[in-house]
């Protein structure tokens, strides 16, 4: 799993946006930062939205929603959109891949210093300067696999 700053770090990001940008500090969105820090994974708005209810009931989905697009401009989170599912949050932290399991949908963060060399080396090689990447791979996790074999064959 990548490194993830920790919740001091957020909080001064997230006040250095508020003062830098003029909104108005709220109670509400640094309650939805501790709770996004506490989760540490790849979650959608709505499963954030259902933890925070848990801590305040009065919380509703568009503070979550509009809190989110506020975290996102601060460089708090970012957005992922991976295939065949719902849109997810994470933490910004350290740079890392994913394997995502297309039955189950598990996301497994990964780092490989070989993997990043070569993606330098293709994009150099295509006279590209790299400036970001996103390197997704989608399988089968070990889990679905074994409960797949386990599954007895059925005849036609």
């Amino acid at each position: 799993m990548q490194n993830q700053p920790d919740f001091d770090t957020l909080r001064a990001r997230l006040r250095d946006h508020v003062v830098r940008n003029k909104l108005k500090s709220s109670t509400r969105r640094e309650l939805i930062l501790e709770t996004l820090a506490a989760m540490g994974r790849h979650i959608t708005a709505e499963e954030l939205l259902r933890a925070v209810r848990d801590r305040d009931a009065r919380i509703g989905a568009a503070t979550v929603y509009r809190t989110l697009r506020v975290f996102q401009e601060s460089g708090i989170v970012i957005e992922r959109r991976f295939e065949g599912g719902a849109t997810r949050f994470e933490l910004v932290g350290d740079h890392h891949d994913h394997l995502i399991c297309t039955v189950c949908g598990t996301i497994v963060e990964f780092e490989d210093e070989a993997i990043e060399r070569e993606q330098g080396r293709v994009a150099s090689a295509h006279g590209f300067e790299l400036h970001s990447h996103r390197h997704e791979m989608y399988g089968v996790c070990a889990a679905c696999r074994k409960t797949q074999q386990r599954k007895p064959q059925t005849r036609q």
